[in-house]
């Protein structure tokens, strides 16, 4: 659910564009990614069964402290991460 901000989601062959309060389902097993169009934006996240949260902790950073000045999850990172908890990233998104 896109709390505020805008995005484009990609599901398989579909391509949504989603403004606050847009929600989308991504089924498991189906290939999808999405991009941020706002400068900024708050999404909301769930993810059945629990696990994937070990993905985004070990990519991200913590969030009880300001941002880093020009803070990116690096790729290497996001790759280990998603080996380390079963998941496959497909490359950036369109």
């Amino acid at each position: 659910m896109l709390i505020k901000g805008t995005a484009l989601v990609w599901s398989d062959d579909q391509e949504m564009e989603l403004s606050e309060g847009g929600i989308v389902y991504l089924p498991k097993n189906v290939p999808h990614g999405y991009r941020i169009t706002s400068d900024t934006a708050d999404l909301l996240m769930i993810c059945t069964p629990g696990g994937i949260e070990g993905m985004f902790r070990h990519a991200g950073r913590d969030l009880a402290t300001p941002r880093p000045e020009g803070f990116r999850i690096e790729p290497e990172l996001l790759a280990e991460a998603a080996d380390k908890y079963g998941q496959i990233v497909l490359g950036p998104p369109r």
